[in-house]
C-alpha cells in the first residue's frame, strides 16, 4: 500500500468520529499535498541566526524585513508568481515595493488583507506586532524568484527561543507541516540547549534536513573547521543518525549577508528536489501521518480519562459548560441591529474550543472557511448562525460524553468503536513504519 493510499485510509477511519474531525481534515490535506507534489521548505533556527537574511539572499533581493531585534512574529510563506503587468523588471534598490510583490495577510478568524510587500513589517515584525497581537495566522508572499519557479514554497519562521513564547510554538508547529527544514546555526554561538531541544522535537516531522552554519566571514578557517567538527558530531547524535546516514551528514558553511556558500545550499536543495523530490515528500507525509495517529491515540486516552472522572467533578464541569452555553444564547437576544461578519462567528468558535479544552482537556475542532469570513450578515442571520454553532456543540458534547446515557448498549457500542479505531490506527502505524 502506498503512502497516499495509507493516508486516504486514515482519513476514512477518522471520518466516523466527532472526536477526530481535525485529524480527518489534516489527513485530507496530506493526501492533497501528495497529489499536487508541492514541496515546502521551512527556514528555522534560534533568534538572530540570520534566517530572514538567508531567505533574502536566496531570493536575490531584500523581500523580507530584517533587523537587530526579533523581526519575524508570524509565519511567512513565499511562492513564485510572475511579475504584474506594467511593473518594471528591476529597480534601483531592488526593494519589494519596486517589484510589485503581492502579500496577503491571513488572520486566525479567517479574514485576509492584501498589503504592499514593503508594508509586511507591520504584520510580521515583533516590534510592530508584539507577540502576534494582531492575531495573524500566516502571511503569503508571491514573488518572482528563480529558486521558487518549480513549485517550491519557502517559509520564514519566528525565532526559536526568543522571549516570546508564541514565536517558538509557531516554529515548532510549522516544522510539523514542512517537507524539508533548513536549520540555521551560527559560528558566533555554539549549538545550545534551546536548539538541541528544538531539534529533538522536530526531527520526526520533516522528510529532509539541511544544516546551514551562518556568519562564517567572522571566523578563520581553523576556527570554522573546529566548529563544524563539533556541531557535526553533536547533530548526528541529536538526530540519531547511524552508519551511512551519519557519514552523509554535511553542514553547509554560509555567510547569508555576504552571499558566501549560499549557492551550495540552494544547489543541494535543487538536486534533492529533482532526484529525490517524490521520496522526500512521501517520507514527510509518512512521518506526519505517524504523528497524527499518535496524537489521536493520546486524544482518545484523554477522552477516556474524562469518562473515568469522578461523577461529581464531571457533572460540575458539564454544568459549567451548560451555563456558559446558556449565557451565550442569552447574549443573542441582545444583539445590536447592525451588520456582522462571518469572521465573528469564527471567533466565537475559537472561544468555545478553548472552553472545551479547559474544562475537559480535549480538542473540539471547528474549521475556518477563509472564503466566507468576509461575508456580511444581518442580525437575524448572525443569530441563526451562532444558534446553529451552539446547537451543534451541545449535541456533540452530549454525544461524545454519553451524558446521562442510560442505554447500556449505546455506551458499550461507542467504547467498542473506539477500541476498534485504536486497533486500526496501530495497524496503520506499523505499516507506515515498515514503509519508512
Amino acid at each position: 500500500m502506498s503512502i497516499l493510499e495509507t493516508t486516504l485510509k486514515a482519513k476514512d477511519l477518522f471520518s466516523g468520529f466527532e472526536l477526530c474531525r481535525l485529524q480527518e481534515e489534516e489527513t485530507a490535506k496530506l493526501a492533497d499535498r501528495l497529489e499536487n507534489k508541492k514541496i515546502t521548505i521551512a527556514v528555522i533556527g534560534q533568534f538572530k541566526r540570520g534566517k530572514t537574511t538567508l531567505i533574502n539572499t536566496i531570493l536575490g533581493r531584500p523581500v523580507l524585513p530584517v533587523g537587530i531585534v526579533p523581526i519575524t512574529a508570524a509565519i511567512t510563506r513565499i511562492e513564485y508568481a510572475e511579475p504584474a503587468e506594467g511593473v518594471p523588471e528591476g529597480a534601483a534598490d531592488g526593494t519589494a515595493r519596486d517589484t510589485g510583490d503581492i502579500a496577503t495577510v491571513y488572520f486566525r478568524n479567517g479574514l485576509c488583507e492584501q498589503v504592499p510587500a514593503a508594508d509586511l513589517h507591520m504584520y510580521i515584525s515583533e516590534q510592530e506586532n508584539h507577540d502576534n497581537e494582531r492575531d495573524v495566522a500566516e502571511v503569503e508572499l508571491l514573488t518572482e524568484a528563480e529558486f521558487l519557479k518549480d513549485g517550491l514554497t519557502l517559509v520564514d519562521t519566528p525565532g526559536v527561543g526568543s522571549v516570546h513564547e508564541n514565536n517558538s510554538k509557531s516554529a515548532v508547529d510549522f516544522a510539523k507541516e514542512s517537507d524539508g527544514v533548513v536549520f540555521m546555526l551560527s559560528v558566533d554561538s555554539p549549538l545550545n540547549q534551546i536548539e538541541v531541544d528544538f531539534l529533538r522535537k522536530v526531527r520526526r516531522f520533516a522528510g529532509k534536513f539541511y544544516f546551514a552554519v551562518n556568519k562564517i566571514d567572522r571566523v578563520d578557517e581553523e576556527e570554522l573547521a573546529e566548529y563544524l567538527e563539533y556541531c557535526t558530531a553533536l547533530i548526528s547524535n541529536i538526530m540519531e543518525l547511524e552508519d551511512e546516514d551519519a557519514k552523509a551528514l554535511k553542514l553547509i558553511p554560509v555567510s547569508a549577508k555576504k552571499n558566501i556558500g549560499v549557492d551550495v545550499l540552494t544547489e543541494m536543495i535543487r538536486e534533492d528536489l529533482v532526484e529525490r523530490g517524490a521520496e522526500i515528500m512521501e517520507r514527510s507525509v509518512g512521518l506526519k501521518l505517524l504523528e497524527i495517529l499518535s496524537s489521536t491515540r493520546r486524544q482518545i486516552a484523554s477522552y477516556r480519562e474524562v469518562l473515568k472522572m469522578a461523577p461529581n467533578v464531571f457533572n460540575r464541569r458539564f454544568q459549567e459548560m451548560k451555563q456558559l452555553m446558556e449565557g451565550q444564547r442569552q447574549d443573542l437576544e441582545n444583539l445590536e441591529d447592525k451588520q456582522y461578519l462571518q469572521a465573528s462567528v469564527n471567533e466565537e468558535k475559537a472561544f468555545l474550543t478553548r472552553q472545551v479544552r479547559e474544562l475537559f482537556g480535549i480538542e473540539y475542532y471547528y474549521g475556518v472557511d477563509r472564503d466566507e469570513a468576509a461575508e456580511l450578515m444581518d442580525r437575524e442571520e448572525y443569530r441563526a448562525e451562532l444558534t446553529k454553532v451552539y446547537d451543534e456543540l451541545e449535541s456533540t458534547i452530549n454525544s461524545i460524553f454519553m451524558y446521562k446515557e442510560e442505554n447500556a448498549y449505546a455506551v458499550a457500542r461507542r467504547i467498542e468503536d473506539l477500541n476498534i479505531l485504536m486497533q486500526q490506527m496501530r495497524k496503520l502505524e506499523r505499516q507506515i513504519e515498515r514503509e519508512l
